[in-house]
């Protein structure tokens, strides 16, 4: 019953957006292509429901998620302006970077995480060399640095429960 329900919103919400934009084609009512990104925006939520209420497959997580914020970046660049997009061009490896935090928050699969590090790591890099100066890129080598330490730490952790566990630290192999 709760499926049904989730895809009638989903459904309606399709209907008032392409009634919207024939609405705009036929200059019948103006403003509305502004609000283009509420399409990515409702598949990225449909994606998301489908997730949580049928399927448990992580690229379906990933995909909703990414237009999400896809959808959210592109109606903030309607409002201001997307001259801008030149230099803000590492947001997309950002947005990519928290759909992959995500999907390892809800998945608890580490590779998601370690993508996440990677790509926000990138965005930082990035951001700061191209869009806020030149002489910044030092910096790219201190998030590069730190997000190999994080990445070590977390490896490092995983190898002493793994070690502790082993076949050969059980208490009765202690005492031969």
């Amino acid at each position: 019953m709760k499926q049904r329900g989730s895809l009638g919103i989903l459904a309606l919400l399709f209907i008032i957006i392409g009634t919207a934009i024939i609405l705009e084609n036929y200059s019948l009512i103006t403003g509305a292509i502004k609000l283009w990104p509420l399409l990515p925006l409702t598949i990225g939520a449909g994606f998301m429901m489908l997730f949580f209420e049928r399927r448990r497959d992580p690229a379906i997580l990933w995909i909703g998620s990414f237009l999400i914020q896809l959808a959210i970046l592109s109606y903030c660049l309607n409002c201001f302006s997307w001259s801008k997009l030149s230099a803000l061009w590492p947001i997309f490896l950002g947005i990519i970077g928290l759909s992959f935090l995500v999907t390892h928050i809800f998945v608890k699969n580490v590779i998601f995480l370690y993508l996440s590090i990677l790509f926000i790591a990138l965005f930082l890099t990035f951001y700061f060399i191209f869009a806020v100066s030149l002489k910044m890129w030092p910096i790219s080598l201190v998030v590069f640095g730190i997000s190999l330490l994080v990445i070590n730490f977390n490896l490092r952790g995983k190898i002493k429960k793994k070690s502790s566990n082993s076949y050969f630290s059980h208490k009765k192999w202690r005492k031969i």
